[in-house]
């Protein structure tokens, strides 16, 4: 018999994204059925994240190239793919995505997760930013709750619960030839790589020393990431066009992280 439910990332030297991803979901699945593709990291917060959660499984994966689309994508595929042998169903989020089931009406994600009666479902994306007027985050406290607006983004409104295997499209947005399946408003994805200014840089200024793929650089894929010159920064972090729609103020009771 298959378990109910899996959860999965993949992480290269994630130091504050990880153990928080970490946190976060093995409150809503058992540590055993959480997940993590380790791209070479070298910092050793894998290690670190290996100690302080001893039953989540790591997984390495290798690629010499830190940014390849097309990999990332197949390697993603190709493990959701695996776990749906033994799970009814497996959530895929990155390191800086956090799916929040509204608590009005569930007892968390893992009880949405035990509802769920779809094949795939949409969340609706939000892009947490930090206003000019915010102070910088404390990340020894929850993190949403520092945080009042967030940009409404279709961007992010990706499909990341499923049980069918799944043909992502590039950055995992949306489906490959495929209509968009049912979004569910009760079902949220906060993307928090602009959640702090200043720890957006430095990852940045980390990212862009990576070895990237060239054909990645030519398409101009992920070239946010590289964005590190102050007023280029600031440019993309409070306009750049993957930002979202509109900013509105976040619902309290989805301050859960």
């Amino acid at each position: 018999m298959k378990r109910n439910r899996a959860a999965f990332t993949i992480v290269q030297n994630e130091p504050l994204f990880l153990p928080k991803w970490l946190d976060y979901y093995g409150r809503h699945f058992p540590p055993g059925d959480l997940y993590v593709l380790d791209h070479a990291t070298t910092d050793g917060s894998t290690s670190a994240a290996a100690r302080t959660f001893p039953e989540v499984r790591f997984v390495p994966v290798h690629r010499l190239e830190s940014f390849n689309h097309n990999w990332l994508r197949e390697t993603v595929e190709t493990f959701q793919r695996f776990l749906l042998q033994s799970y009814d169903n497996v959530l895929f989020a990155e390191a800086d995505e956090f799916v929040v089931a509204d608590p009005l009406r569930y007892g968390g994600l893992g009880q949405y997760i035990e509802r769920f009666d779809m094949p795939i479902v949409r969340c609706q994306g939000f892009n947490v930013y930090q206003t000019p007027e915010e102070a910088p985050l404390d990340f020894t406290k929850p993190w949403l709750p520092q945080r009042t607006n967030a940009y409404e983004a279709v961007l992010y409104s990706k499909p990341v619960l499923s049980k069918l295997p799944l043909k992502w499209a590039m950055g995992f947005h949306s489906l490959e030839g495929a209509l968009p399946p049912p979004q569910d408003s009760n079902l949220a994805l906060f993307h928090c790589h602009r959640i702090d200014y200043d720890y957006c840089v430095r990852r940045h200024q980390s990212a862009r020393q990576r070895n990237w793929s060239q054909s990645d650089l030519a398409a101009g894929l992920g070239i946010q990431n590289r964005i590190v010159e102050p007023t280029e920064f600031r440019t993309w972090y409070y306009g750049g066009n993957d930002l979202g729609e509109r900013s509105v103020p976040i619902v309290e009771t989805l301050k859960v992280f």
